[in-house]
Parts: structure tokens; sequence; C-alpha cells
């Protein structure tokens, strides 16, 4: 059975950076819907069936205006935008 959770990517003071590398453990399988903001802590909404194994996953923070140096190293996957900074799930 799937459900959607919320899980934490950061916490207040990570967002004052411009940018972040964050791993957040997500159970196999499971597919980000969303990302919102909440008391200054950035979360991801995914669906997921929580009886899977979780794995380590990555996701950057990038502020508008800075250069993305790995940009062309790694695969980057949009995910969404708050305010001002711009979250990717990024991929070997």
């Amino acid at each position: 059975m799937k459900q959607i959770e919320r899980y934490r990517v950061t916490d207040p003071e990570d967002l004052k950076s411009a940018i972040g590398y964050h791993r957040v453990d997500i159970p196999s399988g499971g597919r980000v819907l969303d990302v919102s903001i909440d008391a200054e802590r950035v979360f991801l909404h995914v669906l997921v069936n929580p009886k899977h194994k979780k794995r380590e996953r990555w996701f950057a923070i990038y502020r508008e205006g800075v250069p993305m140096d790995n940009y062309e190293k790694k695969h980057y996957e949009y995910i969404g935008r708050l305010n001002k900074h711009h979250i990717f799930e990024v991929h070997d």
C-alpha cells in the first residue's frame, strides 16, 4: 500500500547558504510529488510504500544566480522552487 510521506531536507540555517547538498533516506521506489517550506525547513512530499527498504537519495538546493559548477558532471532532476531556491535531485 502506498501513502504520501513528508521528509525533511533542511534546517533553517541551511537556507542561508547559496548552495547545499542534502541526503534523505526514502523508501525504494518513492516518487517525489512536491516540495514545501514550513518554519524555514524544506520538505519533500513523496509517494512511497513504507514497507520498502529505505535508500539514500541526494538533493541539491541552489539559490538563484549562483553558478552550478557540478551541473555538467552529474544529472540534476528539477523538483521545484521555493522563493529564490531551486531544488534538484542529484543522480550520478
